[in-house]
């Protein structure tokens, strides 16, 4: 049996705008094996490209003898793509689909851990002017929670319109679009917005500069872009609250459980995050989500031509996938 990949490329709904840059479409690298999938959705600031993921498989010409002994493959993959998680993670995804699916049972059971019942995510809303906000929640509607990105000069009204015209929970991510003096400016109004979470407040995240954040903070700070090994949940000891664990950044569903270990070791709460993925990494790590104390997992809501189908969402509740694997499939006619 030969893994191979595909590209594919999505459009998003809505032009999708961080603090470092905007997209209105993706490439991805889809990872076949047989009827299996995984997902390698690297970003661009990565170093490497979908396109580069979908090479390096199809000409590896990777081959898996023995199924159930998959864990070498891994051990395989690990050491040879250490330094590119995405292509790590998208051969991680789909072997765990496959071996679930052989066995015919979902991913968590083939786990062993906990059921990922009553899930809910928040829905992001990125970046933009305080006049085009209501259109933009408009597709957040029966949520919970919303998760604003941040880092330009309409933060303070988009928070504003959010806190007083909304009842939603308000998290915020930054992508580490501020210094220390910078972000502390806003801190008066996380707090008195009771935020529920600030994700990758600074350009610079020395354990030093969170700690100081986190004195004159009374909201739970969490790191994301910052968490790709799993020393780095230990580096950050005492510096913040909790870690948004994405699998297209620290390799895939078995380095993901290590840092859930690491984490809750330390008093760490758990996120769980996605890149702009389809549905298949959105069903892969929402199997992840009994560990999870929040949850942000609506790529695929965000994509106007998801090829793939599996989890839905219905007003913030993530309804699991039936059967087994990860539960994703190809869509009918696409």
């Amino acid at each position: 049996m030969h893994i191979r990949a595909e590209l594919i490329e999505t459009n998003l709904k809505e032009t999708f705008r961080i603090s470092r840059g905007e997209s209105s479409g993706k490439k991805n690298c889809i990872v076949h094996l047989e009827d299996a999938l995984g997902e390698c959705c690297p970003s661009i600031y990565y170093g490497y490209s979908a396109e580069d993921c979908c090479q390096v498989i199809n000409e590896s010409r990777l081959e898996i003898k023995e199924a159930l002994e998959f864990s070498r493959q891994l051990d395989y993959y690990e050491e040879m793509f250490s330094g590119r998680k995405s292509l790590l993670a998208g051969l991680d995804i789909v072997l765990h689909d496959y071996i679930s699916r052989k066995l015919d049972l979902p991913l968590y059971q083939y786990l062993g851990i906990p059921d990922p019942q009553n899930l809910e995510t928040s829905y992001t809303i990125s970046i933009d002017k305080p006049e085009n906000l209501e259109k933009r929640l408009k597709a957040a509607e029966g949520f919970k929670s919303v998760k604003l990105k941040i880092g330009s000069e309409y933060d303070k009204e988009n928070l504003k319109i959010l806190h007083d015209r909304t009842k939603f929970r308000i998290r915020v991510d930054a992508n580490g679009a501020f210094a220390l003096d910078q972000i502390m400016e806003l801190v008066p109004i996380f707090n008195d917005y009771k935020l529920e979470l600030v994700e990758q407040p600074l350009a610079e995240s020395s354990p030093s500069d969170l700690k100081m954040l986190r004195k004159e903070l009374k909201v739970p700070i969490f790191l994301d872009e910052s968490i790709v090994e799993v020393q780095d949940v230990y580096k950050y000891l005492g510096a913040i609250d909790g870690v948004n664990i994405k699998l297209q950044r620290v390799g895939g569903i078995r380095m993901a459980l290590k840092m859930i270990q690491a984490a809750r070791s330390l008093g760490m709460k758990i996120m769980f995050g996605c890149m702009l993925e389809t549905n298949i990494g959105n069903c892969a790590t929402a199997h992840l989500g009994g560990f999870a104390d929040f949850l942000d997992l609506d790529s695929s809501m965000l994509l106007k031509d998801d090829p793939f189908e599996g989890l839905s969402i219905d007003r913030g509740r993530i309804i699991m996938p039936a059967g087994k694997g990860i539960g994703a499939r190809r869509k009918q006619n696409v």
